[in-house]
C-alpha cells in the first residue's frame, strides 16, 4: 500500500540546505470532477513539509547566476537557483503521481510545480460562466445507477463544493432535488417522506436515510428464492395419486376375508352381492355368451374424425335414464352398437328387453 514520507538528500550547491524528497501515495488521484478534494489533500501535506511555497508561487525564483561588484564582475552560477530547481523538481514530480491519466495528458506541457499548479486550478477552479454552467448540469444529470449510495452521494458533494468554491452555492432545497432526481424506484419510500416533509433536510441526514434503504434492499437481494418445484410440492396437493406409497402396501396385506361385502346389484338377475361377470342365471341362460371381464378402471379418450351415421359409440355407463324409451329403442334398433366386447345387453324397465349380438 502506498504511503506518504519524506527524506531528505545532500546538496551540492548549499550543504547546508537539504533536499526534501517526498512522496504522496495517499492522495486521491486527480479526476475532473474531484478537483477541491485533492486540491485540499495536496496542500495539507506541502504545508506541512513547508514546501507549498513552491506550487502557490509565493517564493520568489532566484536568478540563475550572480555577478561580483568587483572591478572585473564575474558572472558565476547561483546556488540559490539550483538548490530551488532541484527542490521543484521533486515536488513537480510528487504532484506529478496524484494525477490520473486524463489529467496527466492536460499538463504534460508546464515545467515546474506553479505552472502545473496554476493550469489546473485555471482549468478546474476558474469561475468561467461556461464552467458554472458545465457543473450545474453534472448535478441536473446526475444518476445513480450501479454505484453505491456513498459514492454517488460523494459525486454530488464534491460538485457542490466546488460552485461553492467559485462563488456560485448550491442550496439545500436544490442539492436535495439533485440527490432524489437520481434515485431509482427501490428508494421510493425515501423519496416520498422528503418530499412529504415542510422543512428542507440537510445532506448528512439525507444521507443517513438513504444508507439504511440500500442496507434493506442489499438484505433482500442476498434472500435465495425457495425453487419453484419445492414451492408446488409444499402449497399444491397430490390430487392425482389418492394413495401415498406408505398406504398401498398396507392395502395389499390385507386379508381377502377383512374385505366389505359388495353391497351392488348385479346388472342381469338384480341380486346384490355380485357382478354380472359372476351371474349364474346369465351363464344358465346364455351358456355360448362369454360374460365381459371385470376390469379395471379405465379412461376411454375420443378423437375427432369424420362424422359416421350409423355408428353409436358405447359410454361405458350400464344403466340409462330417460322418460321417453320407446323413441330410444326405436332409434336404437336400425343402427349398429360398438362395444368394447362381443355382445350388449340392453334392459329397460319397460319390460322390453334386446339382446344383440
Amino acid at each position: 500500500m502506498a504511503t506518504d514520507s519524506y527524506t531528505s538528500i545532500t546538496n551540492p550547491y548549499e550543504p547546508s540546505k537539504p533536499l526534501a524528497c517526498i512522496t504522496l501515495g495517499s492522495v486521491t488521484k486527480l479526476l475532473p470532477t474531484n478537483y477541491l478534494n485533492w486540491q485540499l489533500q495536496v496542500k495539507a501535506f506541502l504545508d506541512g513539509y513547508d514546501l507549498l511555497k513552491y506550487p502557490d508561487g509565493s517564493l520568489p525564483v532566484p536568478s540563475k547566476t550572480i555577478t561580483t561588484t568587483a572591478e572585473t564582475p564575474v558572472t558565476t552560477e547561483n546556488p540559490a537557483y539550483q538548490t530551488w530547481r532541484r527542490h521543484d523538481r521533486l515536488i513537480y514530480g510528487a504532484l506529478l503521481t496524484t494525477l490520473s491519466n486524463e489529467v496527466a495528458s492536460l499538463v504534460s506541457q508546464t515545467k515546474t510545480s506553479h505552472g502545473l499548479w496554476t493550469l489546473l486550478k485555471n482549468t478546474y477552479a476558474k469561475a468561467s460562466r461556461s464552467h458554472l454552467k458545465q457543473l450545474k448540469e453534472r448535478l441536473r444529470t446526475a444518476l445513480k445507477g450501479t454505484q453505491s449510495i456513498t459514492t454517488y452521494m460523494n459525486f454530488l458533494k464534491q460538485t457542490g463544493d466546488l460552485l461553492a468554491s467559485l462563488g456560485s452555492p448550491v442550496s439545500i432545497e436544490d442539492m436535495t432535488d439533485y440527490i432524489l432526481r437520481g434515485l431509482d424506484d427501490g428508494y421510493r419510500f425515501v423519496i416520498d417522506r422528503v418530499n412529504a416533509r415542510d422543512n428542507p433536510i440537510t445532506f448528512d441526514d439525507l444521507l443517513e436515510k438513504l444508507l439504511i434503504q440500500e442496507l434493506s434492499i442489499v438484505v433482500v437481494q442476498q434472500q435465495t428464492p425457495a425453487p419453484l418445484t419445492a414451492l408446488n410440492a409444499l402449497v399444491r396437493p397430490n390430487y392425482n395419486n389418492k394413495f401415498s406409497p406408505t398406504q398401498l402396501p398396507a392395502q395389499s396385506n390385507q386379508h381377502p376375508g377383512n374385505r366389505k361385502p359388495f353391497l351392488g346389484k348385479c346388472q342381469w338377475c338384480n341380486v346384490r352381492g355380485h357382478v354380472l361377470s359372476q351371474c349364474r342365471t346369465f351363464r344358465q341362460q346364455h351358456p355360448g355368451i362369454p360374460p365381459p371381464p371385470r376390469d379395471s378402471p379405465q379412461v376411454n379418450t375420443a378423437t375427432a374424425s369424420p362424422p359416421q351415421t350409423d355408428f353409436l359409440v358405447d359410454s361405458g355407463a350400464t344403466h340409462h335414464i330417460t322418460q321417453m324409451t320407446l323413441q330410444i329403442w326405436k332409434s336404437i334398433i336400425p343402427t349398429r352398437v360398438l362395444t368394447r366386447c362381443s355382445w350388449a345387453t340392453v334392459q329397460v324397465k319397460t319390460s322390453l328387453t334386446l339382446e344383440h349380438f
